[in-house]
């Protein structure tokens, strides 16, 4: 099934899908039927539609982003829309970056009708306990704690479980997800693909967690006079590095330039024409934390402030993401073209294959190997799918702009997370699963496109450490999804 399929007319309505177990069980009321049993019931919202807002092609073939409400009763949908436009539409697919590469991406909004206006609510004391807790019927079941030190938004004990199945439902194929809660102060959390935010956000800083999610872009601000003393980072706009015959970004910087080139200013007298944004040097403080020992490109970036578009450095490596997105024809499904999605979960060292959904038309596949996490599916010494997974395993806060510059990022690293593998359905029908392997790897040298035959997990110029991997699969190893796939009837 295709998104297609959910998006040719304007709008679509499901809200049938929560009636059947209502009426099964005898309950006279919805109300009660859901608050009798909130985290059972399959689909706890009153209604869902589903509006395509920008369409470039077919999701596999674009970078599909789904954005979900939650918090918005029957007569607050109009709020919600009006707040996606706002933050989305017309703010981070008009604006600078990814108003210029809009075409590489489609956009998709879910309106879900909770129950009760609002989300809930908690408070934490200064030693991290919960003081308070109100609850709220809503469709997604999510928290505002307001709170930097908890990452300001979380979710309730059933809320992934109930994203994913109305993004199963409703928008099966799409790689980013933004969830928007129905409250108005500042708040946001970013990690593995999905964003969640309050309505006190602006779309900026939406644009710094996508150069996150994207881009495996770090934090080029800093809080405290603080010295880093760690390894040379990962993030390819932050580098320990004052060698300009080395320098990650040396081949942006002008021979005049001085490096290191300043702290917060330029050193010297700044040049004639220089742009505190895009004029490329080596300026020290970063990474959240440290003023001393840790360079950054630029002044004051996206990755800085927020409000700046992205500098040269940071953008080339978005380019670098959307590149084919953009390059790829804006073929329809069903043109003898197709693909798998896998939803794949890392759970204590071991993986396991969620989900399969089989999709019509072309997919694309960056052909990118980044520093940080990235799969690999091989069968017997042909790679068949490859991917990098720049800010899987994380939950972060967002940082909070004020009078003092933005406040760093809290981060926590869930004990398990999933994530999504892509593969051409020619390659898995009828494939021998002795000779399948799933490789989850952790990657310390980007390497781009110039990657040989030799498996992830013994590239040495990768720098890769093995994390996981599925290998000597049955059938019976697999859910019933995937079997149909691999070997149908």
């Amino acid at each position: 099934m295709s998104l297609r399929a959910f998006t040719t007319a304007k709008e679509l309505d499901v809200a049938g899908g929560i009636r059947r177990p209502m009426r099964s069980d005898g309950t006279s009321s919805l109300r009660s039927w859901l608050r009798s049993d909130l985290s059972a019931s399959e689909v706890p919202w009153l209604a869902a539609s589903v509006t395509t807002l920008i369409w470039n092609g077919p999701p596999g073939s674009r970078i599909t982003v789904a954005v979900v409400g939650d918090g918005f009763g029957p007569q607050e949908q109009d709020a919600y829309n009006t707040a996606v436009d706002r933050l989305l539409t017309d703010g981070l697919f008009a604006q600078d970056f990814f108003g210029e590469h809009r075409s590489a991406f489609n956009l998709v909004r879910v309106n879900l009708v909770s129950l009760e206006s609002g989300v809930g609510t908690k408070t934490y004391d200064a030693d991290g306990n919960v003081i308070r807790k109100i609850d709220r019927d809503t469709a997604l079941g999510t928290y505002y704690n307001g709170d930097w030190a908890h990452l300001w938004v979380e979710d309730g004990p059933s809320t992934e479980a109930r994203l994913t199945s109305a993004l199963s439902e409703l928008v099966p194929e799409h790689r980013l997800k933004v969830v928007v809660l129905n409250r108005p102060e500042f708040g946001a959390c970013g990690g593995n693909w999905r964003t969640t935010v309050s309505l006190g956000i602006s779309w900026p800083t939406l644009a710094h967690e996508f150069g996150h999610a994207m881009g495996r872009l770090g934090d080029e601000y800093h809080k405290r006079d603080e010295t880093y003393r760690g390894i040379e980072p990962t993030e390819p706009n932050l580098t320990t590095n004052t060698d300009r015959e080395t320098l990650k970004w040396g081949w942006i910087v002008g021979a005049e330039t001085p490096l290191p080139t300043g702290g917060d200013d330029y050193t010297p007298p700044k040049p004639s024409g220089w742009h505190n944004s895009q004029s490329v040097g080596l300026f020290e403080g970063g990474h959240g934390s440290y003023r001393f020992g840790v360079y950054r490109p630029v002044l004051n970036c996206r990755m800085n402030s927020n409000d700046p578009r992205f500098c040269p450095v940071c953008a080339s490596v978005m380019e670098a993401v959307t590149a084919k997105h953009l390059a790829a024809a804006p073929l329809s499904e069903g043109d003898g073209t197709g693909y798998v999605r896998l939803v794949v979960r890392l759970e204590q060292g071991v993986l396991r294959v969620l989900e399969a959904r089989e999709f019509d038309g072309p997919f694309v596949e960056t052909g990118l190997v980044t520093q940080g996490f990235a799969h690999e599916v091989r069968i017997g010494d042909r790679r068949v799918a490859l991917g990098s997974l720049p800010d899987a395993g994380v939950s972060r806060g967002f940082s909070e702009i004020g009078t003092d510059g933005p406040r760093e990022h809290v981060v926590h690293r869930p004990d398990s997370f999933d994530f999504v593998v892509r593969v051409a359905s020619a390659e898995l029908r009828g494939a021998d699963l002795s000779q399948l392997t799933v490789d989850l790897v952790s990657v310390g040298a980007d390497r781009g496109d110039a990657l040989g035959e030799v498996p992830l997990r013994e590239d040495p110029a990768l720098d890769v450490t093995p994390i996981a991997s599925l290998a000597d699969l049955s059938l019976a190893d697999l859910p019933m999804s995937l079997r149909r796939i691999v070997a149908p009837e």
